[in-house]
């Protein structure tokens, strides 16, 4: 009996410690939820559109980069950041990624965004 109720307190301790480590944030980039394309527009024209898109309440951040522009939403941490849009000249097109972490909250209203101002 007591060799059973170690084995239960070990397991127990195992599966916390796992849990424990799956909870921490990753970086925004690695999550699943996450669009890639191309735009006519420039850097901040794009950025601008999908700012436009997101609701008042949310908290944007641009950071200028040496050959592109960052759009964070909520943070500048990609690991609390709820979104993310990465935008880099590319020629006379700029490629962008967008990242969202939990996007069926809002039906993925960020990507939706960011695929709408690519096209207009």
């Amino acid at each position: 009996m007591k060799s059973s109720t170690s084995n239960e307190v070990i397991l127990a301790f195992v599966v916390s410690f796992f849990l424990a480590g799956c909870a921490q944030n990753q970086d925004i980039r690695m999550g699943d939820d996450y669009t890639a394309g191309t735009t006519a527009k420039s850097s901040s024209d794009y950025v601008a559109c999908v700012q436009s898109e997101l609701p008042g309440s949310s908290k944007t951040y641009t950071v200028k980069e040496d050959n592109g522009l960052k759009l964070f939403v909520d943070s500048t941490d990609p690991t609390t950041a709820t979104g993310l849009i990465e935008v880099s000249a590319a020629g006379s097109q700029h490629q962008f990624s967008a990242y969202q972490r939990d996007a069926w909250y809002d039906k993925g209203r960020l990507l939706d965004a960011a695929l709408m101002c690519s096209n207009t």
